[in-house]
């Protein structure tokens, strides 16, 4: 399962291993042995979030394919 989340501070992203620091938002991938936490920008590199035209905001992939 995807998780957008807001990190509190003390999370770390699992592939640039850069702290996630408050109220940064970041993706968790849920997977039954191993969860994975990934940044916005690690996220925006393997294509899991997508923003609209105009918008300011971005959209985390909810698609579990």
């Amino acid at each position: 399962m995807h998780c957008g989340c807001i990190s509190l501070g003390n999370i770390k992203c699992d592939e640039c291993q850069r702290n996630i620091l408050y109220p940064e938002r970041y993706l968790l991938i849920d997977e039954p042995d191993n969860n994975q936490y990934l940044c916005v920008d690690c996220c925006q590199k393997r294509g899991l979030v997508k923003q609209r035209k105009g918008e300011r905001g971005i959209t985390f992939f909810v698609d579990e394919s």
